[in-house]
């Protein structure tokens, strides 16, 4: 066999080795997907609470962590969970928590019931905030909004449309909590990773 001819023979191997790993490569990028995809249906489904499929089911934790500070007084400025990034804000006290769910008033006909739950030590008191509402986007609006709690628990909509849930903490150094959700009326069961929250010294923001 001339050079010329060993020289292409170890190209065509090359190539075909190629080939082979990047075939390999595939088939391990789709059985990651799927094992992901089947530990987001067991993590949705494990903390979940009657039926899911009916009405009155609820879905525990779909977001929680702590607030150590965030600024001002010496105060840390970290959190854990969902709030490990959280904004130096120049001081730790009246601090808005803005949760926006995946409702819109432009494209979505859905109620909602939300609880945040946790103990906000600087402040001294339990977290237990319960936020309800009807995304209507017949007419655009966000209807028969009712909250209750000790944080001043409210819902709104920012100017693109999109349905927020806040709460006022007075002192925010390590303030823990998590959010609960129920299916309500013709509303869905919401699941983990469905929220992003944002904190700032606004009441209202724009996400």
């Amino acid at each position: 066999m001339s050079l010329e001819q060993q020289i292409g023979a170890l190209v065509k191997a090359s190539e075909n080795l190629t080939g082979a790993v990047n075939g390999k490569i595939g088939a391990i990028d789709k059985r990651m997907d799927g094992a992901e995809a089947q530990f987001d249906e067991w993590r949705n489904k494990k903390d979940v609470l009657g039926d899911e499929n009916i009405s009155g089911a609820m879905r525990m934790s779909i977001l929680q962590g702590t607030i150590y500070g965030t600024g001002g007084l010496n105060l840390p400025v970290s959190g854990s969970g969902a709030f490990v990034n959280i904004p130096d804000l120049g001081q730790s006290s009246n601090i808005y928590l803005h949760f926006k769910i995946p409702l819109n008033i432009n494209n979505n006909n859905e109620m909602f019931w939300f609880n945040i739950r946790g103990y906000s030590y600087g402040t001294a008191k339990i977290i237990d905030e319960t936020i309800v509402g009807y995304c209507y986007a017949d007419n655009t609006q966000l209807l028969n909004q009712s909250s209750f709690g000790n944080f001043e628990p409210a819902s709104y909509v920012d100017s693109n449309g999109n349905v927020i849930l806040r709460i006022k903490i007075p002192t925010i150094y390590y303030t823990t909590c998590r959010v609960d959700t129920m299916r309500v009326g013709n509303g869905r069961l919401f699941n983990v990773g469905d929220l992003k929250v944002k904190l700032s010294l606004s009441e209202n923001i724009v996400f």
